[in-house]
């Protein structure tokens, strides 16, 4: 990593201001220097501890908490090591042995302190993303004040820290081994710090190196020194002073000072890109609210202003009930709020109220706006007011059902006067049957008779077309039949019509399905149509079912005459509508009808030898047919 001279002239002016100060002063008093020089550094460490501990929660780096918390206890026993140096007459009788010890313990206890921050930001890793909680900083406030307990105990209580400074002989050698220690902790603090640089801001790096390092100066300096009051002692205070300036520098000015300047960048960017989102949000032609994850407005844009009557100063900090309406139980509004917490967007239609108290109608989407670690933050609702698009629908249903109605009415009208005419017509029809018989001419019988099964056919369709009518004008509605017990009643009810036939019926007993109805009357419309369809012999029809994983398949197999080509066109939708009106396949077209509203599928086949094989294929269960339906689909938009 460079060092760049210019980005640090200001620091670099500071030191050496502050050292060349200091400097001057030992020269004519050297008590007064070492007391400057001492309180400089623990005025500083103060400072620190107490920006630090006030800004933990802005600060983005373990390592600078750790430090900072470890300093308050530095300058405290720096303050003790002051207080007992000599000549101060604080601890009179005790000589220069007390403050050197005194300072052996500040320095291991700052040693310690920078090589533990180290271990600390090793361990959170590059994404420094640990909380600093009121109990873990209990932890290390208690941690350090037993440490420093410890040992102030074993030099003022029980006597137990090694003697540090002989008067007459100077430094013991258990001072000069503890200051190597000492640089040994620096060091291999420099070296976890030189780890980590890629994840320090470079400044804060560089001075937090530059600080470790005069440290280092310092104990090699205080190593050699022989009279307290001697150069090489004075030498150790004046890179002690830099380096706690240095400290300062990389914790407050560069570690909370400058991220807060980034945060207001930030605050004004931020800002910019609000004003960016209320003006996209007025032009989106769409009423826009924003809530926080309790439910209170934070924002309203233009559009829902107009929209509700409430002004944004009137709705800010109320909740959305304002709106409600009471058109809409607590069930409801329970639904909506445990979509929305769980992470998933609502959409719906609600009934609100505006601030005059007319009610209107919405629809709402709710969407879940998520924070960086994945929790809810706040709540987006976009809200387009359908009032006139629901009128005009109820509109179009009442017109709808008057026109259902109507139509129901005519065709009853045309029903029962067609078959008025139809029955007189074949009235008189086989009356002239009859006296053809009594002049015995064949060609009037013959046309008798045809017009008399014309008759019959006409009228059977009029039925036809009731039954249509009636499927066409009923909501389709699911219910549980018992395929087995439902063909049997169908078979029995044919059989007593048509006792000429052979019917045959393989199908398992417990097959049921949920499906509509009117499939009974699909089915009975494919047996009877087999039946009446076989103009010579026994007609012989077999009915079998199969369930499927999803679907139950019904067949009904006959050996008549087959079904004409042009009516399984019309079904199949390869002829048009129009062509009904010239066949008979009035009563598949029905069928067909049907099996398609229940959600499935007709097929025909031509049988092995003779006939036709006419299957059903219906869905196991109505629900997965309303997804096929069309009707269903159109009626749920």
């Amino acid at each position: 990593m460079v060092f760049r001279w210019r980005t640090h002239v200001g620091a670099l002016v500071g030191v050496a201001g502050g050292v060349s100060a200091l400097y001057l002063v030992q020269l004519r008093n050297y008590l007064l220097f070492h007391s400057l020089a001492e309180l400089g550094s623990i005025l500083i460490a103060a400072v620190v501890f107490l920006i630090t501990w006030n800004a933990r929660e802005e600060l983005d780096r373990s390592f600078l908490v750790v430090l900072g918390v470890s300093y308050l206890f530095v300058a405290g026993v720096d303050l003790l090591h002051v207080l007992a140096y000599k000549g101060m007459g604080v601890f009179p009788d005790t000589g220069p042995n007390l403050p050197t010890q005194l300072w052996v313990l500040g320095r291991y206890l700052e040693a310690g302190s920078l090589l533990a921050a180290g271990i600390v930001g090793l361990v959170v890793g590059e994404r420094d993303d640990l909380e600093w909680t009121g109990e873990r900083l209990f932890v290390l406030v208690t941690g350090y004040a037993a440490v420093v307990g410890f040992g102030l105990g074993s030099i003022f209580v029980v006597d137990w820290f090694p003697q540090m400074y002989v008067e007459g002989s100077g430094l013991t050698r258990a001072k000069i081994g503890s200051e190597y220690v000492v640089i040994a902790l620096f060091a291999a603090s420099l070296g976890l710090l030189y780890s980590q640089r890629e994840t320090f801001n470079r400044r804060i790096f560089q001075f937090l190196a530059g600080s470790i390092l005069l440290t280092m100066g310092a104990e090699v300096a205080f190593t050699v020194y022989i009279d307290v009051y001697g150069l090489s002692n004075a030498i150790g205070h004046l890179l002690k002073f830099a380096s706690f300036y240095l400290i300062y520098l990389s914790v407050v000015k560069v570690g909370i000072k400058e991220p807060q300047k980034t945060l207001y960048r930030t605050l004004a960017q931020r800002e910019a890109e609000a004003r960016k989102f209320k003006k996209a949000a007025d032009y989106s032609g769409h009423a826009v609210l924003i809530t926080d994850r309790e439910g209170t407005i934070q924002y309203v844009n233009d559009a829902w202003e107009a929209m509700t009557g409430y002004s944004a100063v009137d709705a800010r900090g109320r909740n959305p009930k304002l709106l409600k309406s009471g058109e809409h139980d607590e069930p409801f509004y329970d639904e909506l709020w445990s979509t929305i917490l769980a992470g998933d967007v609502w959409e719906g239609e609600i009934v609100n109220e505006r601030r005059d108290g007319d009610r209107y109608v919405i629809h709402q989407t709710i969407a879940p706006i998520f924070a960086e670690d994945g929790a809810i933050q706040n709540f987006v609702a976009i809200h387009d007011d359908i009032t006139d698009q629901k009128a005009y629908q109820r509109q179009l249903e009442t017109d709808l059902h008057q026109s259902v109605t109507q139509l129901q009415v005519l065709a009853r009208v045309l029903r029962h006067n067609i078959r008025n005419e139809m029955n007189v017509i074949a009235g008189n029809a086989e009356m002239i049957h009859e006296r053809s018989d009594d002049t015995n001419n064949d060609d009037i019988a013959s046309m008798a008779a045809r017009i008399v099964d014309a008759s019959d056919q006409l009228l059977a369709q009029t039925d036809k077309q009731r039954e249509i009518v009636q499927l066409l004008s009923t909501p389709p509605t699911a219910t549980t039949l018992e395929l087995p017990a439902v063909v049997d009643e169908i078979v029995s009810q044919l059989e007593q019509q048509y006792p000429q036939a052979d019917v045959t019926v393989d199908i398992p007993a417990d097959l049921e399905l949920r499906t509509l109805p009117e499939l009974e009357q699909a089915i009975t419309e494919v047996v009877e149509n087999a039946i009446v369809h076989t103009r010579e012999g026994t007609p012989a029809v077999a009915i079998s079912a199969r369930s499927r994983e999803q679907t139950v398949e019904i067949r009904v197999e006959d050996d008549g005459p087959g079904i004409p080509v042009a009516e399984r066109q019309i079904i199949a939708g390869d002829a048009e509508i129009d062509a009904l009106l010239h066949s008979n396949g009035l009563g598949l077209w029905l069928v067909d009808h049907i099996v398609t509203k229940a959600g499935g599928t007709i097929r025909f086949e031509d049988a092995d030898s003779r006939g036709s094989v006419v299957t059903l294929v219906v869905p196991r269960n109505r629900t997965m047919a309303d997804r096929h339906d069309p009707s269903q689909v159109t009626a749920s938009r």
